[in-house]
């Protein structure tokens, strides 16, 4: 991520930094805090050290190593004589951002490959859709066809059916004026 600077003005990656304050010092971490709240480049953190690690005096075995591997402590990095400490934060290697290259890029490809069985199944699925939409209308062509079929079939019915009670009524007229049926 390219950033422009506002201290130095320079472009280039963004650079992130802890600011240490001694455990001791409340009062400095409250101010820091509130001043620094607004930075994302700067994280504010309590010093976690409560005591020095190695509390054998004596080496357990002989060191094959000539000088002491630790760095040595200078005043700015000794949080006893300055409370507060400013320190870069830990930069990936070209290894490790090799790496993560290397990830994305396997990412992309599987978003690329999952993009692209989306787009066969979405195309599916819109051929799907209309081929439903035509048997649809097909469908209701067909429906209003049966509907003005039955319509003409039930009037023809009303009709045959009008036609046989005014026979049977005429058959009852005609049985009532000649009970007999001499007629």
């Amino acid at each position: 991520m390219a950033a422009r600077d506002t201290i130095t003005g320079a472009t280039g990656p963004t650079v992130r930094y802890f600011f240490v304050v001694a455990r001791d010092r409340p009062d400095i971490l409250a101010r820091v805090t509130e001043r620094l709240q607004g930075d994302a480049r700067i994280d504010v953190i309590v010093d976690r050290r409560c005591c020095e690690r190695r509390t054998s005096v004596a080496s357990r075995a002989v060191d094959r190593r000539r000088a002491e591997r630790r760095r040595p402590t200078t005043p700015w990095d000794d949080l006893s004589v300055y409370p507060t400490l400013v320190a870069r934060q830990r930069v990936e290697s070209y290894a490790e951002l090799h790496q993560r290259v290397l990830a994305g890029a396997r990412e992309s490809n599987a978003l690329r490959d999952d993009a692209g069985r989306l787009r066969a199944e979405n195309d599916r699925l819109r051929h799907e859709v209309e081929r439903l939409a035509a048997e649809l209308h097909m469908l209701r062509a067909a429906d209003a066809t049966f509907r003005k079929d039955a319509a003409a079939i039930l009037a023809q019915a009303e009709q045959s059916v009008g036609a046989l009670i005014a026979r049977f009524e005429a058959l009852m007229h005609a049985q009532e004026r000649d009970p007999a049926g001499r007629g």
